[in-house]
């Protein structure tokens, strides 16, 4: 049963991926016909970007569990196809704090994942409190969200952009980092508190049955596989 609910989530990634790379290969020939050249970067960095599990997987040999793959690839589209392309920054004031809310907890869960990895593989006779791996997740994803922020001020100052949205009448750059900034931590806050709960009390992630478990054992399997190649 668990095999099948496993096959069953890896299908609906592959085919919300596969629908996204079709909208995506519409809106390429639409920014050739409508002479829209500066869209096409965005367009084709999209498209490559929606293989990110077997490019993580094979080149890095990193495991995001399934249901993680399909959140991030709508992520991707929301951000990249509708906001970018689509002007959905611009048509609804809410999109942009919806998506770093939205990145916030899913940079918590990556900090989590990582710290855990890190714990079962290098450090096994030691066992970090839920406090600390709950901090380590938090300040992981709020530390991620500054170097986008700081992305974004040298894109707007080196190359013209208006990633901070300063250029729009009535709208502050300032404001606008801050703002992306506090909905950040507030995801990752929401995020590392359910974390930090579920470690506290019912301990299930550091258990045999734990669904981190179930992710860990997965990323040895892909590390293994990939000695084995090597070797052969």
């Amino acid at each position: 049963m668990r095999e099948f609910i496993k096959k069953k989530n890896i299908r609906v990634n592959d085919v919300i991926s596969w629908i996204v790379r079709v909208l995506l290969v519409f809106a390429f020939i639409e920014a050739l016909v409508d002479d829209k050249y500066e869209n096409l970067f965005i367009i084709v960095l999209t498209f490559v970007m929606t293989f990110y599990p077997s490019i993580l997987e094979k080149r890095l040999r990193v495991y995001l569990p399934s249901s993680l793959q399909v959140v991030i690839t709508l992520f991707i589209f929301a951000a990249q196809f509708l906001g970018e392309l689509k002007d959905f920054y611009y048509k609804i004031s809410w999109w942009d704090e919806m998506l770093h809310f939205i990145s916030g907890s899913i940079l918590g869960i990556i900090g989590y994942m990582f710290v855990y990895f890190l714990n079962k593989k290098h450090i096994k006779e030691t066992k970090l409190s839920p406090f600390f791996v709950t901090m380590f997740a938090f300040c992981f994803a709020l530390t991620i969200g500054v170097f986008w922020e700081v992305f974004e001020f040298a894109a707007d100052r080196l190359m013209g952009l208006n990633m901070q949205k300063f250029r729009l009448p009535g709208e502050d750059g300032l404001v606008d980092t801050m703002t992306d900034l506090i909905v950040d931590a507030i995801g990752a806050l929401i995020v590392t508190t359910i974390g930090y709960i579920y470690m506290k009390d019912k301990g299930r992630i550091y258990s045999r049955k734990g669904k981190m478990n179930e992710w860990f054992m997965r990323q040895q399997e892909i590390e293994e596989k990939a000695e084995l190649e090597e070797k052969g």
